[in-house]
């Protein structure tokens, strides 16, 4: 098992860009971080950073292995978090940005029970597909899907969602089912995004992975809209899995193109400092969290 200190040090650097700069900020000699950073190579078999005089850079697996470390470090942070959270009183006022696609039924419910549960916690929710300013605008998080942009912000993963293409079996009927990725450009597709979004689909995984378009019939920030429009027999729709369940047990909608697995999507929640992380923006992922980890709940947030 690799060495947690030396992976928590290597993320150290990799956030610093460097060991001198990684020193100044953990307290550590430049030398001892160096040592464990190359005591955990050499337990891995592999060389994480390209290192010469003047630069450092990471490596392939390197890259890959720092997503590991950030999100071992993300919950060490929350079970730290949760730990104190026991200890305090979570009050504060809470601004919160969501996505406009999420179930707002949902989002009432949970912000419901959360109230109850935390009283003393006044919340600000906000449903927008703008690129909101956590500091400038004043949010203190905003609920992402990924893949996110590089920043200085810190993402907790909430959860992932599984995509999947359906249609319903008139439209299939009318107009014929896909057989390759190629085929859907003579397909009419409803476009489940916002007003910047294209009509290109992500389809498969790692080297088989392929972006297709199709032909816009709609676009729309609803996956409840696409559904409908799905089983009215529309065109063809990427909704996740849970979204449909039912639809496609019943047989309303079908999956198409299976053979093209796509990659999940995950949703982040995103705040603006670790270090200054607030009693009441641990408690609420936490509770995001936990409220979406049942495949039930899961079934009601829109994709």
């Amino acid at each position: 098992m690799p060495d947690l200190n030396g992976m928590m040090l290597f993320a150290a650097v990799v956030r610093a860009k460097g060991f001198s700069q990684a020193a100044r900020e953990t307290g550590m000699p430049k030398s001892t971080i160096s040592r464990k950073v190359a005591q955990l190579e050499e337990q891995l078999g592999v060389r994480l950073l390209q290192r010469d005089t003047r630069n450092l850079s990471l490596t392939q697996v390197g890259a890959l292995f720092y997503q590991h470390c950030i999100s071992i470090r993300d919950e060490i942070e929350a079970a730290k978090a949760t730990i104190e959270n026991t200890n305090n009183d979570v009050s504060g006022s809470l601004r919160i940005a969501i996505p406009v696609s999420f179930s707002q039924e949902l989002i009432a419910n949970l912000c419901s029970s959360f109230m109850r549960l935390y009283p003393n916690v006044e919340l600000d929710v906000q449903f927008t597909d703008s690129e909101v300013g956590l500091v400038g605008e004043g949010y203190d998080i905003a609920i992402k899907y990924g893949p996110l942009q590089s920043s200085d912000l810190v993402a907790r993963l909430l959860f992932e969602r599984k995509p999947i293409l359906v249609a319903s079996p008139g439209y299939l009927k009318t107009n014929g089912t896909p057989a390759t990725p190629q085929e859907l450009a003579n397909h009419d597709g409803i476009l489940l995004g916002t007003s910047r979004s294209a009509p290109i689909w992500p389809l498969g995984k790692g080297s088989r992975k392929t972006m297709v378009s199709f032909k816009r019939k709609v676009r729309v920030n609803s996956a409840v809209m696409v559904k409908k429009l799905a089983q009215d027999d529309f065109g063809i729709a990427m909704l996740s899995n849970s979204v449909c369940k039912n639809e496609l047990a019943s047989g309303s909608l079908v999956p198409i193109l299976q053979e093209w697995p796509i990659e999940a999507f995950k949703v982040y929640g995103v705040y603006s400092s670790r270090r200054q992380l607030a009693t009441n923006i641990s408690v609420f992922l936490d509770f995001f969290t936990k409220r979406f980890s049942s495949q039930e709940s899961l079934q009601s947030l829109m994709m």
